[in-house]
């Protein structure tokens, strides 16, 4: 009887080198992933000027900045960037002819909607006071004057 366990299993060269770069990918991903983290991207710079241009050129409108930070308006908005919903540059500059801009933008902030930009759903916000959400649309429109990269 003959003892096959003593010869070790060959297996493709290629497995090896496959392993070896899959592992050098994941390493390269998480230093960027890392470095993004702690320098931070170009375009929150660039969102954190917008923001210092408006509050600089009208320091009446903070109180909408502030009323806009302390709610949940920044989960799915971005100043400049779209995360779930569109970037409030964007909003503003979408309905900047609009004559009653600010009165509608406060109503969807309060009522919310669905189809406005594409099958987002905005959800509705009964929380925030007519007056609270009057600031927030007047700060928003403020950033429809800022020229974006």
């Amino acid at each position: 009887m003959q003892d096959y366990d003593d010869e070790p299993v060959q297996r493709p060269r290629w497995l090896g080198w496959v392993i070896i770069i899959g592992m050098i990918l994941v390493v390269l991903g998480l230093l960027n992933l890392g470095a993004r983290m702690i320098i931070g991207t170009s375009s929150d710079q660039v969102a954190a000027q917008t923001v210092a241009a408006v509050a600089e050129h009208n320091p009446a409108l903070v109180g909408g900045k502030t009323l806009i930070d302390g709610s949940d308006c920044m989960r799915c908005h971005g100043v400049e960037r779209k995360f779930v919903g569109p970037g409030l540059v964007e909003i503003a500059q979408r309905y900047k002819d609009r004559a009653d801009a600010q009165a509608y933008l406060a109503q969807k902030i309060r009522q919310g909607s669905v189809g406005e930009w594409g099958r987002t759903i905005m959800p509705r916000h009964p929380q925030v006071t007519e007056a609270q959400s009057l600031e927030m649309a007047q700060w928003i429109m403020a950033l429809a004057d800022q020229k974006t990269p």
